[in-house]
């Protein structure tokens, strides 16, 4: 098994009109790859087991040992994915030796966005744009340039990507700077936290598996993983214990792509899990949230009935401030149309100051016509907590009307880099062009 290296080599900019030198670096840097796949291997099957780290470090190492600028440029383009602060350190280092060569540019101008380095970056992308075809770093370019107040050249910058013909590589780009770390990277972190002692992490780790998502558009079932990580957690926590048990029923029915609403059922009714006259919540709220969730999906249980069998059962867990089981009641109150989802969003936001429930808090307000104006200050307490929340910001730009500011769609533009909202059914640029569409008409 290879890694999977940064898609930084485009065909676009090895037809640089670079010096002779430069123009060779991308295809020197993959010619040394080539050369060296055990090095790869043995830290792909570090990966594969579970830590990432430590192959990681094998690659580290092996590019200290190495010394040349090509191990540095391709082995930072491996772990940019999984330790940002190494691939940058190493892509500076090709950077040095090569300054002229675009790949190399564009290596450090990823990591020094990723790192809030915005005027640097700035430098480097324009060099990028200058040299090679590649209009969609125009955008990432738009980005820094919004995020230091440029924004008259932040518009300009965005339209030079040309976002209706360039869209899908446009939103990869962003993907790059603003996507998760790999897969492998953060199931890795959550086995160490395991091994060192907290257990509750078993939940996180089989989910995780289930849906092992490399971008925000693609995610998979990783069987491979998750054979191991249910091993892992039947030694850690006993095949009889009722957590592992309810993550074995889940990851069961989890790992099937179609699955059948009697196989379903089934399942469930005799695990005793949600649903059956015999049937209770798991004792974990987040995975019983999944199992209500794939349950009321499959058309086994209706919300209603799930609301009336355990709403006392999570309200009990409420009051011991379990996180997971007031996101399942706000889930299941806005399914049913509850009023008191207004209280349980309340309650997250005002008194756990949980982000998670701000802005649905502020929807509800909004509905309720409570929330009338953009400075309402509890609309700003959550902006200011959860600056990277599109929604936030989109409400507010509504509240506002024709009086909308420049500084509020600048704040709505960030929050779409930081995590693009679903456009036309798939995360997009659609929000983000005419915010910038907005902005470009006001200067």
């Amino acid at each position: 098994m290879r890694f999977a290296i940064l898609s930084l080599s485009l065909t676009a900019l090895l037809a640089s009109s670079a010096p002779c030198r430069a123009a060779n670096f991308a295809t020197d840097a993959k010619a040394w790859y080539e050369q060296h796949p055990e090095v790869f291997e043995n830290a792909a099957q570090l990966n594969a087991e579970g830590y990432p780290s430590a192959g990681n470090q094998v690659l580290v190492s092996f590019a200290e040992q190495d010394g040349s600028p090509l191990a540095a440029y391709m082995i930072g383009n491996v772990l940019y994915g999984s330790d940002p602060s190494a691939a940058y350190r190493l892509h500076l280092l090709a950077l040095e030796a090569f300054p002229q060569a675009p790949d190399a540019v564009l290596a450090v101008a990823l990591d020094e966005h990723r790192h809030g380095e915005y005027a640097r970056a700035i430098i480097n992308y324009q060099f990028v744009l200058r040299t090679a075809k590649a209009a969609q770093f125009s955008a990432l370019l738009a980005d820094c340039l919004i995020r230091t107040g440029q924004l008259e050249a932040a518009v300009a910058a965005w339209n030079q990507a040309g976002p209706a013909k360039n869209a899908k590589a446009i939103e990869t780009a962003i993907c790059t700077v603003y996507g998760p770390l790999r897969p492998e990277q953060r199931r890795g972190d959550l086995i160490a936290l395991i091994e060192a002692g907290d257990l509750t992490k078993f939940t996180d780790l089989i989910l995780l598996d289930l849906s092992f998502d490399t971008d925000w558009w693609s995610a998979k079932v990783n069987d491979e993983a998750l054979n191991a990580d249910l091993k892992r957690a039947s030694l850690a926590l006993g095949r009889r214990d009722a957590r592992y048990q309810a993550l074995a029923v889940y990851a069961k029915l989890g790992r099937v792509a179609e699955k059948k609403q009697s196989e379903i059922k089934k399942a469930l009714t005799d695990a005793q899990l949600v649903i059956g006259p015999a049937a209770e919540l798991p004792t974990d709220s987040q995975i019983a949230r999944a199992l209500c969730e794939l349950a009321v999906t499959a058309k086994v249980v209706t919300p209603a009935e799930l609301w009336t069998a355990y709403q006392a059962t999570l309200r009990s867990r409420v009051e011991r401030q379990d996180h997971n089981a007031l996101r399942l009641l706000c889930w299941l109150a806005a399914a049913t149309r509850n009023p008191e989802l207004t209280d349980f969003d309340r309650l997250g936001w005002e008194e756990w100051n949980d982000p998670a429930f701000a802005s649905s808090f502020m929807v509800d307000l909004y509905r309720e016509k409570k929330l009338t104006t953009p400075t309402d200050s509890q609309l700003l307490a959550a902006i200011a907590i959860s600056p990277d929340n599109a929604a936030l910001h989109n409400l507010r730009i509504v509240l506002a009307g024709d009086d909308v500011t420049n500084a509020m769609i600048v704040g709505a533009i960030k929050a779409e880099y930081h995590k693009l909202s679903v456009g036309n059914g798939r995360r997009d640029t659609t929000r983000l062009d005419a915010l910038f569409d907005a902005l470009g008409k006001r200067l």
